[in-house]
């Protein structure tokens, strides 16, 4: 249903105005839901909420390492998540459960239902008290403190049943993280607010509890499991030790500080011959630098240096001195000077005691370099003998070291075990839990249920809303028209008048002529202020001051087509116009039967010629109004849509238009039958009638459709049968009844002259 079919356009004033012609609704529904509301939250029992609240604690503690034996709970969400679900597994809840002796709680005891309650009281007799449930005994066959209580069926075996005691201690438990923090809130529901307080702290210290035996039970599957590891790898460990020891005796391998002695001899025999290798190049390099400085130019201060000998420096220093003396008396004295034959002898004196010094230094390093080169001979023929020798048996170091490692390592893996199990025995007993309480419960001192208030308050609301709902829908759901206005949305064709339902109701339930004439019975009534308002706006779409004819029509019958017709023309009649309406239904003669029930001639006779205008029209003295009834109670032998485009009555019409200044023509409806459509090729101007909320808008779009060409005739459309609370709410007065008064009971319609 799209817009244009449900009823109109939403709007505040729109809304507004359906809740106030429907306050009855929207404020009787707001009440009962009130009164039923309080009625049900005052049987309701009070329930009261404890809460404890237990942190997680992910941080180490120094008491024991046992990180490596059941490791820590991590401080991510799916670690507290998980510990949430613990917290309200089932072996907790059992635990509790039989820790405070609850399976004789009446609380905690299932009730019937609220069926098995009515069937009882129907019945006749009190509901049946529930059974307490017999509490389950230690080591018996029939029970599992854990899977709940099972018994035996058909075949005789055990099945797994339902325990009802914990699943109503379940119902009553919640147990949620708070936030994004480690902490989770343990809350537990009661009608007792110390029993709520006094289990929600049970339940708390039965998790820690839980944590702690949970640790020292794997610590002591981890001892088992290590000792019963560790002798098996403490006589593997002996096997290869025993091994390696009967290898080393077969093949003469001697240890000396954890090695093979040869492969240590071997070691550092050949770290002697790098040394002596080391040596001999020094020596070698020393005595070839000496032998070409002495040989060569005799550079004295060079293999001083070479040499690293202070005599060499001494008489060196004196041989300079002595040569410096000789130059300095050269300059004095001549070569056979005394003096310079004393000089001269001095520095021969220096240079033969370099010389002799300088040949007993190199004879030196000739020595020594020919002991290190011996030394490096003797180290070397050393080294191959035990290399000759070690090649031997280095088939058996390679076994004997596969044999080694393999128990080495045996070793290491049993030493590591070995420490792991004195660790995990000494710390057994040491375990701390990975959570603890922050905060016991305390008992409330409100109750927590049911929100009297809240309750009452939203049963309320929700009344209201309900109220407002259907009064909405009611005003909105329709497939007709819903408010007059609409008509010039929805049709697009101007809105003539809206007549009230009260006035034409009444009068149609009483007196059909009354109806037909509430102009004369009624001109101070709403409904003749309708009919005036209807004819100002037919008058002021007229294009000329020619006589014209005014087509009245409907898309179904019962819209009111003929009311407004027989209306529309008195009012004119009463204004002074020649008026003649006309009934042009001749299939039912509707408006016939209302104004001139007795009447056997009329429009069909003519149109077969067997009556005449004159003897067919009536008079009515009081008005001024012409009427042409439809025709006789005899049936015609023509069809009445053969009659109506016939071209006596195209000749009719014209006579009719030269005598009177108005004809109004009541039409048959438009869908039904053709003859409205034949009618409308004959009229100047065409008013549509609709009944509120009754005409659906489709039917409507498809009557006017019908009309082909001659919808540019359409003046608009009359809302007939509107609520008097619609109309008020149109022209802004306070919602009045239209109260009928006395009037004209009848009148006397005779021939015209």
């Amino acid at each position: 249903m799209d817009e244009n079919d449900a009823g109109g356009m939403l709007s505040p004033d729109r809304i507004f105005s359906a809740l106030r012609r429907r306050l009855i609704i929207v404020i009787a529904l707001p009440l009962l839901a009130l009164i039923a509301a309080t009625v049900y939250v005052r049987s309701l029992p009070n329930r009261y909420d404890a809460f404890a609240v237990v942190q997680i604690d992910p941080r180490k503690k120094s008491i024991s390492n046992m990180d490596l034996v059941i490791s820590e709970l991590k401080a991510d969400g799916a670690t507290i998540e998980s510990e949430a679900e613990i917290i309200n597994s089932r072996a907790i809840t059992l635990k509790v459960i039989d820790l405070l002796g609850l399976r004789n709680d009446p609380e905690f005891q299932p009730q019937p239902t609220l069926p098995e309650q009515l069937f009882a009281m129907a019945a006749g007799a009190p509901a049946a008290e529930p059974a307490p449930e017999p509490a389950p005994t230690s080591g018996s066959v029939n029970s599992d403190p854990i899977k709940g209580y099972i018994g035996p069926d058909r075949l005789g075996e055990t099945r797994p049943g339902r325990d009802l005691v914990a699943i109503a201690f379940t119902e009553r438990l919640s147990v949620l993280r708070v936030r994004s923090t480690l902490l989770i809130e343990i809350r537990f529901s009661s009608a007792d607010p110390v029993k709520a307080a006094k289990i929600a702290n049970t339940v708390a210290e039965v998790y820690l509890a839980e944590q702690l035996t949970t640790k020292q039970e794997v610590s002591a599957h981890a001892s088992k499991l290590l000792e019963q590891k560790l002798e098996g790898m403490k006589a593997q460990l002996s096997e290869r030790e025993r091994r390696v020891a009967a290898y080393k005796a077969r093949n003469n391998i001697f240890e000396s500080e954890g090695q093979i002695l040869g492969e240590k001899h071997l070691a550092r025999l050949m770290e002697q011959t790098v040394n002596a290798r080391n040596a001999t190049a020094q020596a070698r390099a020393k005595y070839e630098l000496a032998e070409r400085l002495a040989n060569g130019s005799g550079n004295a201060a060079g293999i001083a240096d070479v040499l690293q000998s202070h005599t060499v420096t001494v008489l060196k220093d004196q041989l300079a001195k002595a040569t410096g003396r000789e130059a300095e008396l050269a300059t004095r004295y001549g070569d056979k000077h005394p003096e310079m034959l004393k000089v001269r002898a001095e520095v021969n004196e220096a240079r033969s005691q370099l010389a002799t010094e300088i040949g007993r230094l190199v004879a030196n390093v000739k020595n020594e370099l020919t002991v290190a080169e011996e030394r490096e001979r003797e180290l070397v023929q050393a080294l191959d003998a035990l290399k000759s020798e070690d090649t031997a048996s280095k088939e058996a170091s390679v076994e004997l070291n596969d044999l080694v490692r393999d128990a080495e390592t045996s070793r290491a893996l049993y030493e590591a075990l070995l420490s792991r199990y004195k660790q995990t025995v000494e710390t057994q007993g040491l375990q701390l839990p990975d959570a603890r309480i922050v905060e016991q419960a305390d008992a409330p001192l409100a109750p927590a249920a049911p929100k009297r208030k809240q309750i009452v308050l939203i049963a309320t609301a929700g009344g209201g809303v309900f109220g407002i709902l259907i009064a909405l829908m009611f005003e909105f759901l329709t497939f007709g028209i819903g408010r007059p206005e609409d008509v010039e949305r929805v049709f697009e064709l101007a809105h003539l008048a809206s007549l009230p339902a009260s006035a034409a109701t009444d009068a149609e339930g009483t007196d059909q002529m009354r109806a037909a004439r509430l102009m004369i019975a009624e001109p101070s009534s709403s409904f003749a202020e309708a009919i005036r308002a209807l004819r100002r706006e037919v008058d002021v779409r007229r294009t000329d001051d020619s006589p014209r004819t005014i087509l009245v029509t409907s898309s179904l019958p019962n819209d009111g087509g003929s009311i407004v017709a027989s209306n529309l023309a008195h009012h004119y009649a009463m204004t002074g116009a020649r008026v003649l309406l006309i009934d042009g239904d001749i299939r039912r003669a509707n408006l016939t039967r209302k104004l001139a029930v007795g009447r056997r001639l009329g429009l069909g006779e003519i149109l077969t010629r067997s009556a005449t205008i004159d003897d067919a029209m009536l008079y009515e003295a009081s008005t001024g109004l012409h009427f042409l009834p439809a025709s006789g109670p005899a049936p015609s032998k023509v069809s009445p849509a053969e009659l109506l485009a016939s071209l006596d009555m195209a000749k009719l019409a014209a006579t009719l238009r030269n005598e009177f200044d108005v004809l109004v023509v009541d039409a048959p409806p438009l869908l039904p039958v053709l003859d409205g459509r034949i009618l409308a090729d004959q009229a100047d101007q065409i008013v549509f009638v609709m009944a509120w909320r009754r005409t659906p808008k489709q039917l409507a779009r498809k009557a006017l459709a019908t009309l082909g060409f001659n919808q540019r005739k359409l003046v608009g459309i009359v809302v007939n049968h509107v609520d008097d609370a619609i109309i008020a709410d149109a022209i802004g007065l306070p919602r009045t009844t239209v109260s009928m008064r006395p009037g004209l009971g009848g009148v006397h319609l005779e021939r015209a002259a």
